[in-house]
């Protein structure tokens, strides 16, 4: 176990050096809803399908995790644990001496209590329970310092730049924070990289297992988000888990999935009111989870904004054969997901060709179909959606008797055609100064033979 704790650590590492990041999404463009508002503080709609940010508030303000921190807290045991069914686990008293009188939710666990690791994780995914955190990081951590360290070395591997981890079940530190923006990366790369997380965390209902202070099925349990209840107020048939969390310094938080349709998406709410203003306790982060639902599934869809064959713009070709100019179209084309009720019209287009082929925009024929001549920009308000190459759609040969009537046409006016000009009158004086001279040598040497003579 040690060995594969030194693993994580060292690819944690690794990983922050090289700056790989992971399980990323992109965002090409944000949008806003327009018939309702979001109560909580701070939230991220990610399509799950596309890698797609869809909607963000205060992405980046700091908020506190709550219990959503045991999201990390299941990866790091994880990682390190690869038989949850047979793997058991004692309950030491420290995790009981930090918990007494801070009224942290519990399954009922006691000390040297020995149960499952799956156990263990359903309680603390399910139910929240704050001891079964503590077991676990005891045991996987050794000590519970250590497993934080690794949960930090985790958040960090995955992405996360504004969170920081002091304990593993989420009960208030000011030192333990996180943002909207990296609660959505832990729980996108839990999403993809941890189906057993998953499973476990989107599970309505499950009977506990035997202990040896318990019998088999000594205690059912519910997960404690709503959505999931159909005898609820707040029940909503296309949502499953993940991880509810509550504290009175950070609000109501909530992370779901919402499918329907075959489309798939992760939402996180942070900081949703805990009471209204008289005093009664409300549950609005489930009306935003259920709005946002509602909101995606209803208005957007997957639709084809640039397809490969729009004939962009044309760029003039001298010496073609039968053609003085080539088309230009988009190397690749454009997929993604579009509010039904946003004009595609209403999205801006940059051409670019200057930087290929320079300000008189000219080619010389030959081109070749496919051949890179310019970049093409598609923008939705002020925000860039995305940028291909711009290539030509056909072949233009080269009419060779154009290129060689004009290289003929131009060569009295070129700069060789001078250069051969002056280089001939050069020869021309060099050759008439040469023969004066051995005419004038020759005139000179016959007379002074006759004026020897006499």
């Amino acid at each position: 176990m040690k060995m594969k704790k030194a693993a994580v650590c060292f690819l944690a590492v690794f990983m922050g050096i090289l700056g790989i990041v992971p399980g990323l999404h992109t965002s090409a463009v944000l949008f806003q809803p327009r018939n309702f508002t979001i109560s909580s503080e701070a939230a991220v709609l990610i399509n799950l399908d596309k890698d797609i940010t869809v909607y963000e508030k205060n992405p980046t303000k700091k908020m506190y995790p709550a219990s959503l921190t045991k999201l990390v807290t299941a990866m790091v045991v994880l990682d390190n644990v690869s038989d949850i069914d047979n793997t058991e686990f004692e309950a030491p008293l420290a995790v009981f001496d930090e918990l007494y009188g801070q009224g942290a939710s519990s399954v009922g666990y006691s000390r040297g209590e020995v149960a499952t690791v799956k156990d263990l994780l359903y309680s603390l995914l399910m139910l929240s329970a704050c001891e079964s955190a503590g077991i676990l990081a005891w045991n996987v951590g050794e000590t519970q310092t250590e497993f934080v360290q690794m949960m930090n070395d985790k958040a960090t591997a995955i992405g996360c730049t504004g969170t920081n981890f002091v304990n593993p079940h989420g009960l208030f530190d000011p030192n333990q924070y996180t943002n909207a923006r990296d609660m959505a990366l832990i729980a996108q790369f839990a999403y993809k990289n941890y189906p057993k997380l998953i499973q476990i965390a989107s599970t309505k209902e499950y009977v506990m297992g035997a202990t040896n202070y318990q019998q088999e099925g000594w205690k059912t349990i519910k997960h404690t988000n709503k959505m999931l209840d159909p005898n609820s107020e707040y029940y909503y048939e296309y949502c499953k888990g993940i991880k509810t969390g509550t504290l009175d310094e950070s609000g109501r938080n909530l992370v779901t999935i919402g499918s329907k349709d075959g489309n798939n998406y992760l939402f996180i709410s942070l900081g949703a009111p805990l009471y209204d203003a008289d005093g009664n306790a409300i549950y609005t982060l489930y009306e935003d989870h259920k709005n946002v639902y509602e909101w995606v599934f209803n208005s957007f869809s997957y639709q084809k904004i640039l397809t490969t064959d729009k004939e962009v713009t044309e760029v003039a070709v001298r010496f073609g054969r039968g053609t003085d100019y080539v088309l230009l179209v988009p190397s690749d084309e454009y997929v993604t997901l579009w509010p039904n009720t946003d004009e595609i019209d209403a999205i801006k287009e940059e051409i670019n060709t200057v930087d290929f082929i320079g300000e008189n925009a000219l080619l010389d024929a030959p081109i070749e179909k496919g051949q890179v001549l310019g970049s093409y920009t598609l923008t939705y308000s002020g925000d860039v959606l995305t940028t291909v190459s711009l290539v030509a759609k056909n072949d233009v040969e080269l009419d060779r008797i154009a290129f060689l009537t004009d290289k003929a046409q131009k060569f009295p006016f070129s700069v060789w055609f001078k250069a051969a000009i002056g280089m001939t009158i050069l020869l021309t004086v060099i050759y008439t100064a040469i023969f004066i001279a051995v005419a004038v040598h020759r005139k000179n040497k016959k007379t002074g033979l006759n004026f020897r003579k006499k």
